[in-house]
């Protein structure tokens, strides 16, 4: 005699896993946004981080000016970062003042070039999250 599950077995199982699936993929989308959040958290200090260094450099070896880049666009950044390359959720203006960072939302951090300084607007949601 041969063992097998029954139609309504199956469908109890199909039930559960489709209830399972409807629980889980609420969270994983959630934490999708998260991880690019964090991404955003070290991109972000590793820009801050090569400024000051960058700036370091050029004291040292005495060139005139304040020592920080000019502007901050793509180019200089991965040159400044050593090959650090922006994620895709990255934009920058052609002046290099203005970087975009786009997660379902938006917020800008804008390049003081005098300063060396990369702020963004503290009224924004997502700039909150970032700068935490």
């Amino acid at each position: 005699m041969k063992k097998a599950f029954t139609m309504v077995e199956l469908i109890f199982v199909i039930v559960i896993l489709g209830i399972l699936a409807m629980v889980a993929l609420p969270r994983l989308a959630g934490s999708k946004k998260d991880a690019e959040i964090t991404r955003a958290k070290a991109e972000i200090a590793a820009i801050r981080s090569a400024i000051q260094t960058y700036r370091g450099a050029n004291l040292l070896s005495q060139k005139p000016g304040s020592g920080y880049p000019e502007k901050l666009d793509k180019k200089t950044i991965e040159e400044i970062t050593n090959g650090t390359k922006l994620g895709k959720n990255w934009s920058v203006n052609e002046a290099g003042d203005k970087l975009t960072l786009t997660i379902g939302e938006t917020t800008t951090f804008t390049y003081d070039k005098a300063k060396g300084s990369l702020t963004c607007q503290a009224s924004d949601t997502l700039c909150e999250k970032i700068e935490k």
